[in-house]
């Protein structure tokens, strides 16, 4: 074999070995970052389903504010352990706004509904009716429409299409992994 050959070889082999470093540091670099971006979001996903379990443990059973929203302008509402009288809504904009409100104290969640995500019927009886009807309609709304069946779904779900707000906000109600991690 010719000294050229050899020389040639031996470069052949040392630009693959420290071609085959540089890629082993590579993959392994990639896999750390596919393993801290699996276990993240692991955490954040079992958070969030011990956040709907606590919901779906616990609202039905506490006391709870739904507002009904017509552009700005609070409808009626009742509170779901106050036995069918309608809620104190004045105001409540400037509460929401507050973390440290006392309304966070009296309510479990407050469910702020906008009046276009009412179904078209209910939306229009809600323009004629009186302060009565439209607090018996927009209850019977929430009752057998919001919160019948898996009802947490069905609350995630018209969050996530802004059907409604929900303060007091947890895991539960944001739209997913990387919005909980962003804010």
């Amino acid at each position: 074999m010719e000294l050229s050959t050899v020389v040639g070889i031996i470069v052949i082999l040392a630009v693959a070995v420290l071609l085959m470093k540089f890629l082993g540091k590579m993959v392994s670099f990639a896999l750390s970052v596919v393993g801290i971006v699996l276990v993240v979001w692991l955490v954040v996903a079992g958070l969030r389903y011990l956040d709907e379990q606590n919901v779906r443990d616990n609202l039905l059973d506490s006391n709870s504010l739904f507002v009904l929203d017509d552009g700005g302008s609070m409808l009626t509402g009742f509170a779901t352990q106050d036995d069918g009288e309608k809620a104190d809504i004045s105001g409540i904009e400037a509460d929401l706004d507050n973390p440290n409100s006392r309304i966070y104290d009296d309510y479990y969640k407050v469910f702020i509904v906008k009046k276009e995500a009412l179904p078209e019927k209910t939306a229009l009886l809600m323009d004629v009716a009186d302060d009565a009807d439209r607090l018996n309609l927009f209850r019977n709304y929430v009752e057998n429409d919001l919160l019948d069946g898996d009802f947490v779904d069905t609350l995630v779900k018209e969050e996530e299409e802004g059907g409604i707000e929900v303060h007091k906000e947890t895991l539960a109600f944001r739209h997913g992994a990387m919005e909980v991690l962003g804010s």
